[in-house]
């Protein structure tokens, strides 16, 4: 379950490797209710990137060292490039899994983007929380991050597009199954808290941010701000189809 909202990039910058972000002023609270101590203030949606994640680490030291698997989704055809030591890998198609720890920031490439074959977009996610899934079938459960059409066409006619992935509170939960189909998205209005909508539903999980923001240098030392120190993650292979697991239990 995703919050979006999108507003047209304003800010300019005066180098290409410095992320510039903007958004009205939104107070948002970040995590499970329980977890945040009376008194302290409401994190903003406009923080920089990894501000939130790194309170985050803060509040919940257990966090620390863990990653979190995440599942990449686009249209038909799109790929993703994760950072290595500073330097994009590889493409790869989607579905892209990986596992990311919580609180830094990671840029990712998409490209083959359908009817725009020369684009290239350069997203961010944050990872705030986790879930908790069976012990040693975390690989079974990863965030689902999905890039809709809609994403990709206010991204690409300049405007800064925000994510909020959270996990949906089971006790007012809509029963409904959304198995198989699209990433179910609340779209929002740069008035209301990405945030604050997220928690008041369920969990916040992560942050996705697309701009249509290109460096003039994407790899190499001289890149490191743009990918945020190249933190470190961790290859998941995409899990096979039923027909495979089905077709592996008649041959045993």
């Amino acid at each position: 379950m995703t919050i979006r909202t999108s507003f047209l990039l304003r800010c300019l910058m005066g180098a290409a490797l410095i992320a510039c972000f903007r958004n009205a002023t939104l107070h948002a609270q970040v995590g499970s209710p329980a977890s945040l101590p009376a008194g302290v203030p409401l994190l903003h949606d406009d923080m920089p990137p990894g501000v939130i994640g790194a309170i985050q680490l803060q509040r919940q030291p257990a966090l620390r060292g863990f990653f979190q698997p995440v599942e990449f989704r686009g249209l038909d055809g799109m790929k993703f490039a994760l950072v290595c030591d500073g330097m994009f890998t590889e493409n790869t198609p989607s579905p892209a899994r990986a596992a990311f720890l919580v609180g830094p920031v990671y840029r990712f490439r998409m490209t083959n983007i359908p009817n725009e074959p020369e684009a290239e977009l350069f997203p961010t996610l944050e990872v705030i929380d986790r879930t908790y899934p069976p012990s040693e079938r975390e690989h079974r459960f990863p965030i689902v991050v999905e890039i809709d059409q809609t994403d990709i066409d206010a991204a690409l006619r300049g405007d800064m597009v925000t994510r909020v992935i959270y996990l949906e509170d089971s006790t007012n939960a809509e029963p409904v199954s959304y198995a198989g189909g699209p990433q179910r998205v609340f779209d929002i209005t740069v008035a209301e808290d990405s945030l604050r909508t997220a928690d008041y539903y369920g969990r916040p999980l992560a942050i996705l941010r697309i701009g249509s923001r290109i460096p003039n240098v994407i790899e190499g030392p001289e890149a490191e701000h743009f990918v945020f120190g190249s933190p470190p993650w961790l290859p998941i292979k995409n899990l096979p189809k039923g027909k495979t697991l089905s077709d592996a239990s008649n041959n045993q």
